[in-house]
């Protein structure tokens, strides 16, 4: 084809073209071609230059407030134990071979020979024991602090001389409590004239005594039973010379001797001959509390 037709060619479609583009347009003009809506952007408000915030003050830990260390009672001072009461105990003499002699003479009656006896005693040089009532020693205190004061031993024998069990007496037996208080009655009373203390000595009335007056007088403090190997028997009249063979031909080492110091006994009167007698014969005279070392 010449270059001719092909221009005239061409100039034929541009024109067919012009003329459907201005069909298609129709009266209100083309749309314009959207454009597209750029994504809303969030606006981003200016940042608020922020306070320098003060750095906290750092709080410190809790220092928990030390429990006060509790004080551990004091140790109280060890107390000293008082040493273990002896097991109740009855003598009539002493287990022993050496010739070793206990006089006693009870006080329950009047005050009968005691001054002749304590004459004789310290005549001689020898300690003796005395069972003491609460009613003799209230009617003779002097006596009390003579045969103190002149080193013998006293025991506890009663206030008034009661049976503890009432065999001698045929009364009903003491109670526990009425037993206890005749002996401290008889320490109140010994206390208000002297300063001494009779325990743990005691000797029962009569010799009358079981195993439950062992048991209730242990409580006060008393747990030695004085009983006796020789009984002068000078309270039932035995005249004095009676009374000295009597003593003598019954001792045996260990022995001990009960008198009396009230006037119905010819006690008093026997006295020196059986001191002389049984020390030719060896012995040597003791306090029971000598006899029995408590």
């Amino acid at each position: 084809m010449s270059r001719r037709l092909r221009a005239t060619a061409l100039i034929l479609f541009l024109a067919l073209l012009g003329i459907a583009l201005a069909a298609c347009s129709g009266p209100g003009g083309a749309e314009p071609t959207p454009t597209a809506t750029p994504a809303a952007t969030a606006t981003v408000e200016p940042t608020s230059t922020a306070q320098p915030t003060a750095a906290p003050e750092p709080t410190p830990s809790p220092t928990a407030t030390p429990e006060p260390t509790p004080t551990p009672p004091p140790s109280p001072s060890p107390t000293p134990t008082p040493p273990q009461a002896a097991e109740p105990v009855t003598i009539t003499r002493a287990d022993t071979s050496e010739k070793i002699v206990a006089l006693t003479f009870d006080a329950g009656a009047d005050a009968g020979y005691v001054d002749q006896i304590l004459d004789t005693l310290a005549h001689e040089g020898i300690h003796a024991t005395f069972g003491m009532t609460g009613v003799w020693a209230e009617q003779y205190p002097d006596a009390v602090r003579r045969i103190v004061a002149e080193g013998h031993q006293m025991i506890n024998h009663t206030y008034d001389h009661p049976s503890f069990t009432g065999f001698s007496t045929n009364q009903p037996p003491l109670s526990r409590e009425e037993r206890i208080a005749t002996l401290q009655h008889t320490e109140d009373v010994i206390r208000q004239i002297v300063d001494y203390d009779m325990r743990p000595y005691f000797r029962p009335p009569y010799g009358d005594y079981d195993d439950s007056v062992m048991v209730d007088i242990a409580e006060a403090g008393y747990t030695v039973n004085v009983l006796w190997s020789v009984d002068s028997l000078g309270w039932k009249g035995l005249t004095a010379q009676e009374i000295a063979d009597r003593c003598v031909s019954m001792t045996e080492p260990g022995g001990i001797i009960l008198m009396h110091v009230g006037s119905q006994s010819q006690d008093a009167a026997a006295l020196p001959d059986i001191i002389a007698r049984l020390r030719a014969d060896g012995y040597r005279f003791v306090t029971i509390k000598d006899m029995v070392g408590r």
